[in-house]
């Protein structure tokens, strides 16, 4: 939002503006003016489907009781006070009078984002970027299903930073999406609740389910199931046989496999910087994301850019979504025209090239009892190849939605957050 915006805020906060501010109010607009001459402009639609009166809102809830075709076409202002207590007093050509409190319409102005009106309170936490000296945060499965404050920890550390590891996982089956549960709703997909990634297909009934992770080879950096819509918003890998080189540095003679993660905001930011017309055209290019299903037997098919951008204002500004890559779902490009194509397949090089750039790479080792949690459509994961030497190595995962995580995150922000 815009400086002046935040300058009334500050100057509220302080007491410099002073409460009783003057109101000019004309048909289509209307203007609140401190002493100080800071200005700020309302239109008749924008207040009036913000008002919370019994007449307008289901007052339990707060949710609006009418359409938009049932206010005027033509809506506009017939008059507009100041009162003495923080509030201004507005009428509108529908014969309806509101009373809004300026200190809510400015923290709305202020961060369109984070005030809502229905909710009572509200704070989603910022997200912070990272590179390749990440630590990442490690928690302990037993105490965080006995404790709901380190639940909450737990959560907002996967909302900040897209990643965290659960140690003193049970080496049981489904185990991974039992603690999913308690902190989300989850994600079935054709595979079951969950799925086993080995060196020998997984199985389901009689099925023997295909997948490039069911081999010894090495797999690229990549977000799971892109070909999906939605993807999966998290992504959880349990190790439940996996090598180790215990107090050695790895990899070493007996263990070769490694994890490795990359922040794909933190590449894309800079990949930005480098070249806006890169960042623009891999947000506009949709590619095509495929797959067998896993047993041939149907299809799945996702068409989109390999960036998924948000609005953020009504100024046209925009913010990165989410980050879809990965070799192995296809990422087929359309024919494109040889000018529009050159730029296409050069900027996705230039990407995937620093995708492998060791700064911004954080690697793992993970040990038998240990369960990665992943933001599916921010944070890409890769495995090196596995060696004859590496023996069994057996990885549960799944998927759990992201709506899921932020109610259950909220709930316990209000307990345990200041």
């Amino acid at each position: 939002m815009s400086q002046l915006f935040h300058s009334v805020l500050i100057a509220l906060a302080l007491g410099r503006i002073s409460a009783q501010p003057s109101v000019e109010v004309r048909s289509e607009e209307l203007n609140i003016k401190w002493p100080d001459g800071k200005t700020v402009q309302f239109s008749p639609y924008y207040l009036r489907e913000r008002c919370t009166s019994a007449l307008s809102v289901n007052v339990e809830t707060l949710q609006p009781l009418h359409n938009p075709h049932e206010f005027p076409e033509n809506m506009h202002f017939e008059n507009a006070t100041a009162l003495d207590n923080d509030t201004v007093q507005v009428g509108f050509n529908d014969g309806h009078t509101s009373v809004f409190k300026l200190e809510n319409l400015l923290k709305e102005l202020d961060d369109f984002r984070q005030h809502p009106l229905q909710p009572a309170t509200y704070e989603f936490p910022t997200r912070v970027l990272w590179s390749g000296d990440h630590k990442i945060g490690k928690y302990n499965h037993g105490e965080v299903l006995r404790d709901e404050e380190m639940k909450f920890r737990l959560m907002r550390e996967l909302l900040v930073s897209g990643a965290v590891l659960v140690e003193g996982m049970p080496k049981e089956d489904g185990i991974c999406m039992k603690f999913a549960r308690n902190l989300s709703t989850l994600k079935e997909t054709e595979w079951g609740m969950y799925f086993n990634i080995r060196t020998i297909p997984d199985t389901l009934g009689s099925t023997t389910m295909k997948d490039l992770a069911y081999t010894t080879k090495a797999i690229g950096l990549h977000t799971d199931n892109s070909f999906r819509h939605p993807a999966p918003a998290f992504s959880l890998l349990h190790a439940m046989e996996h090598c180790t080189c215990g107090d050695k540095e790895a990899p070493c003679e007996e263990c070769s496999v490694l994890n490795y993660m990359v922040d794909g905001f933190t590449i894309a930011r800079d990949f930005q910087m480098e070249s806006q017309e890169n960042f623009d055209i891999m947000s506009d290019v949709p590619v095509r994301f495929e797959s067998t299903a896993g047993d041939f037997t149907s299809a799945l098919l996702h068409v989109g850019p390999h960036f998924e951008l948000e609005l953020l204002d009504a100024k046209g500004k925009k913010g990165l979504k989410s980050v879809r890559f990965g070799a192995k779902a296809g990422q087929y490009a359309p024919q494109m025209d040889p000018e529009r194509s050159a730029k296409f397949y050069k900027a996705r090089h230039r990407w995937s090239e620093m995708l492998q750039d060791p700064k911004y790479r954080v690697i793992v080792q993970m040990k038998p009892g240990e369960m990665l949690i992943l933001d599916n459509l921010r944070i890409l994961h890769a495995r090196s190849g596995i060696q004859p030497r590496d023996g069994m190595r057996h990885v549960q995962g799944g998927y759990m939605d992201r709506d899921g995580l932020e109610i259950s995150y909220e709930r316990l922000r209000r307990l345990y957050a200041m």
